[in-house]
């Protein structure tokens, strides 16, 4: 029995399969240090959230220039691109809004501007795509709202028993209701650019799309998904264990489905974002409702 030779092509292709496998393993590894600081630490030194939030950035940028042209294998399309562009930098100008939160992302910190940075670099990068007529479709559009509705379904779903964990609720209940309700859009494009950009070009991007290429089947890696996506939030599991066991592996199938059916992770962006940033505002309202 002969060998059969190696072609450079097959070498080539073996080749940059590996570049990948070593990105996103990096991807996971940046993801990880969180969960693993969020376990030990009550608070995690004010170096990790740049370090995550900046490294995977320009590690999902890099990702997206090695495989420029086979992007779709990956779940992403140029809603999906524009998305990462634009929501991460606006994520740098909404911190300007808290500065009790202190953030080391808030514009214009040295980490901030290395995300606008990136964002431009990934902005020249692919301008002639993105500029083109009809480069968005009315298919991705409506996609991206069913995304926000499958969102605001999760919310609505896990809401009334994450209710239960808010002990306390504002004195001035009806101000602080009309309060937190006009937070809630705002804090949704925060939750795009903040979570959304982070974790889902990895999870159910290229993490999806290279499994696939491997020989896996679409379900196993829903589910393979959901459960490492929950694995990243291991620190909730004696905190929160509702969410642990429930909200968040929930909430992973759901987008791990929207992006299986729309082959878009703009979709799961778009449902991270409100999932996200609606949850706090629908767990508060319904909390005061007992009073």
């Amino acid at each position: 029995m002969t060998a059969v030779a190696q072609t450079p092509r097959t070498q080539s292709s073996e080749g940059h399969l590996r570049v990948n496998l070593v990105l996103i393993l990096a991807l996971l590894i940046l993801r990880y240090m969180v969960t693993g600081y969020g376990l030990h630490f009550a608070t995690s030194p004010g170096w990790v959230s740049p370090v995550f939030q900046v490294g995977t950035y320009l590690l999902v940028g890099i990702l997206l220039v090695w495989e420029s042209n086979s992007l779709p294998d990956y779940h992403i399309n140029p809603l999906a691109i524009w998305m990462m562009i634009l929501f991460k930098p606006i994520e740098t100008i909404l911190l300007t809004q808290w500065p009790q939160l202190n953030s080391p992302l808030v514009f214009p910190r040295i980490p901030s501007l290395f995300i606008w940075i990136i964002a431009l670099g990934l902005l020249v990068h692919f301008r002639s795509q993105l500029f083109l007529k009809g480069t968005v479709r009315w298919a991705d559009l409506k996609w991206a709202l069913l995304g926000g509705l499958a969102g605001l379904g999760v919310v609505l779903i896990t809401s009334y028993p994450m209710s239960f964990s808010i002990n306390q609720i504002d004195s001035r209940s009806r101000t602080s209701v009309i309060s937190t309700l006009s937070n809630g859009f705002v804090a949704i494009l925060y939750q795009i650019g903040y979570a959304a950009v982070s974790v889902e070009p990895v999870f159910r991007g290229f993490l999806w799309g290279i499994l696939r290429k491997i020989g896996w089947r679409d379900v196993w890696i829903w589910l393979f998904q959901a459960g490492l996506f929950s694995l990243a939030y291991l620190y909730y599991i004696n905190t929160s264990p509702l969410s642990f066991w429930f909200v968040i592996p929930f909430g992973a199938l759901v987008m791990g489905w929207l992006v299986w059916r729309s082959r878009s992770i703009a979709t799961s962006m778009i449902a991270h974002g409100v999932w996200n940033g609606l949850t706090p505002v629908m767990d508060y309202l319904i909390a005061a409702t007992r009073l």
